[in-house]
């Protein structure tokens, strides 16, 4: 497996209850991305849909975060 050269920022919300896509392949995938801004967050007790209301705070703040961040740089 290749590695994957990417020029943006890399944000993995993995649920650690997640029967579809196991974590321990989601630290698989962050060993592969080269990339200077990569976060993983591993989510105890999460699951393949993130649809707990915590989950969706962390994706809406994430995705905020993110915005911020481009916005910033402008």
């Amino acid at each position: 497996v290749e590695t994957l050269h990417l020029d943006l920022p890399v944000r993995i919300l993995q649920g650690m209850y997640d029967p579809d896509v196991p974590w321990r392949h989601t630290l698989d995938l962050v060993d592969l991305l080269c990339c200077g801004d990569v976060e993983l967050t591993l989510i105890n007790g999460g699951d393949h849909r993130q649809s707990r209301p915590e989950d969706l705070r962390r994706l809406e703040s994430t995705v905020a975060a993110l915005i911020d961040k481009v916005n910033a740089k402008e």
